[in-house]
């Protein structure tokens, strides 16, 4: 962890780490929000050029703890403005009723919501706030090609009979990487 306070800045870009010294990056958004991108290395000496970081692809994009940034978890390395096109290209977010599965809402980081069918959902993130280590972990899994338990749990519910829904005694199979009923 960085001993430093810093400020939560729409723009700036940060350096997370993962196992293995190895580095990934990610950029602040609106609503304290981060957006990951692939982009790996392998060494805390080796700090990219910002452009060279935002031109890759994004892995992913959640709503994080803003102490994350401000206790210097994820350190900042510098800061680009991010340009009214790139605040519009940031996926919309989810929400659904735990005791209605089909009661949806799609809302976008500009305010701008709608009720949605729960197959509207599909792909997107649910609203959830991401600490430090449930963010790496997930980064850590996406590099090993598996499945994560919270990415799993938060995926939008389909059907009355998925194990998740109004059951409190759900599990998760770690071999077979799918939820069941008690």
């Amino acid at each position: 962890m960085i001993k430093k306070r810093q400020r939560f800045k729409e723009g700036s870009i940060v350096r997370i780490k993962l196992s293995g010294n190895r580095f990934i990056f990610g950029r602040l958004l609106p609503a304290f929000r981060i957006s990951v991108y692939d982009f790996v290395v392998n060494s805390d000496k080796n700090i990219p050029q910002i452009e060279e970081v935002i031109m890759s692809k994004i892995i992913l994009s959640v709503g994080i703890y803003r102490t994350i940034i401000t206790k210097g978890m994820f350190e900042i390395i510098g800061f680009k403005e991010l340009t009214q096109i790139e605040i519009d290209k940031i996926p919309p977010m989810f929400n659904q009723s735990l005791g209605n599965y089909e009661d949806c809402t799609i809302f976008y980081d500009n305010g701008k919501e709608y009720k949605a069918k729960p197959e509207e959902c599909i792909g997107l993130e649910r609203s959830a706030v991401w600490d430090e280590h449930s963010l790496v972990d997930r980064i850590e899994d996406y590099y090993k090609g598996e499945k994560n338990f919270y990415v799993e749990y938060q995926k939008v519910i389909l059907s009355p009979n998925d194990p998740r829904y109004l059951n409190p005694k759900v599990r998760w199979d770690f071999k077979e990487q799918k939820f069941y009923r008690e």
